[in-house]
């Protein structure tokens, strides 16, 4: 009776999805497997027990257990089952190496099985001879009669499980030798595979915490930018005169809106981080910076280590340009200062100087003794404008 009211109360689930998700309902897997074993289930109920040849399709109801398994993507939205979502992760890509290793246990296990199969199985002049080392008769049949029997005690012995007392000890009762195989062997499967198989899956599981750790950092980065195309929008509000320009009162005065104030919380940064990068993006000390190159830093400081680094280098050139720009201004400016005063000197020397002296700026130079050359002339206003000789 308890078994017929779960079957209504199946059926009766059936019916409000059917009726809610109307013609979607039957495009999903899982809800078709869901109507195939609740029509199964009452067909079992209703129509083969009565026969007499029920409860074989009462078997496959469980399998609507499976429906346990949509409940992973569930499990991946909550922090709090981060750790189940990254054993289960790391299992599911361990299954392929998984695999490859369990082939290799397996040729392992069969060749191993042949071996003593042939060396103790088979040894009825050696095992059948007598009570083993504890004083009973050893069933050695029972374990290696067969290379399936073998190959079942052989991963016993890998398991390590009852190897010693139960197995290894009477072969090296009437085998000595035989102890150096297992040990081989042993170190081969127990202390080799099977900690390759707990390798893969700790690897693995830590690339999946890598690639969730990674996810999670792009996630916090698309909400970062969102803020920082926010903040944007609020600053562009918050220029009173529409230059496109802001300065650093005005971004004082839309700190103490709320609203931005979250965007930059969700950022992450300070007022005093704020007026850092306003700082550094006034390298002209004009007290005013555009607001899309202001968000343009921001949105490249949010984006990472690397990109931190590449901004801070970008603004630092960026001023030393500005610099560079000012310097070479101020050395034109310096040349033209001298072209001017070297006009006015010119000028004095011809006019001045010769209205009070009658001074030319040329003056005859004697020659050296013992030179064969004549006299040299010397004009002193040349000279005096850089030309003469």
């Amino acid at each position: 009776v308890l078994e017929v009211m779960f079957y209504i109360c199946f059926a009766g689930e059936l019916i409000v999805r059917i009726k809610h998700s109307r013609g979607h309902f039957f495009l999903d897997f899982w809800n078709v497997l869901d109507v195939v074993l609740v029509c199964g289930a009452f067909f079992d109920a209703f129509v083969l027990s009565p026969a007499g040849v029920g409860g074989q399709i009462r078997f496959f109801t469980v399998f609507r257990a499976l429906r346990a398994v949509r409940l992973v993507r569930l499990v991946r939205m909550f922090p709090t089952f981060r750790e189940l979502w990254l054993l289960v992760g790391g299992l599911v890509q361990s299954v392929k190496a998984l695999g490859w290793v369990g082939l290799i246990v397996l040729m392992v296990l069969y060749v191993c099985s042949i071996v003593v199969t042939c060396e103790i199985g088979q040894k009825d002049d050696i095992y059948g001879t007598g009570p083993s080392y504890d004083g009973e008769v050893w069933p050695y049949k029972d374990y290696f009669g067969t290379v399936f029997k073998s190959m079942f005690t052989l991963f016993q012995v890998m398991t390590l499980d009852g190897w010693c007392d139960d197995i290894v000890r009477h072969v090296v009762y009437r085998q000595p030798i035989m102890g150096l195989f297992f040990i081989v062997f042993l170190f081969i499967t127990a202390f080799g595979l099977m900690n390759i198989v707990i390798g893969i899956i700790v690897e693995n599981t830590l690339a999946a915490a890598q690639v969730s750790d990674r996810r999670v950092e792009e996630q916090k980065g698309e909400q970062k930018k969102i803020a920082v195309s926010r903040l944007r929008d609020i600053l562009i509000k918050s220029d009173s005169n529409r230059t496109g320009e802001i300065s650093m009162a005005e971004m004082r005065a839309a700190y103490q809106s709320r609203i931005v104030q979250e965007q930059l919380q969700a950022i992450g940064l300070t007022l005093d981080d704020v007026q850092e990068i306003f700082r550094l993006l006034d390298y002209e000390q004009r007290g005013r910076v555009e607001v899309r190159r202001f968000a343009d830093a921001v949105r490249e400081l949010v984006g990472g280590a690397k990109r931190r680094d590449l901004a801070q280098v970008e603004v630092t050139v960026g001023a030393l340009a500005q610099h560079l720009e000012h310097l070479d201004t101020q050395f034109t400016r310096i040349e033209h200062d001298i072209g001017d005063l070297t006009q006015i000197t010119r000028h004095f020397v011809h006019n001045t100087v010769r209205v009070l002296t009658g001074f030319d700026g040329s003056v005859t130079v004697p020659p050296r003794p013992g030179s064969s050359g004549g006299s040299r002339y010397f004009d002193a206003s040349a000279a005096a404008g850089g030309g003469g000789e």
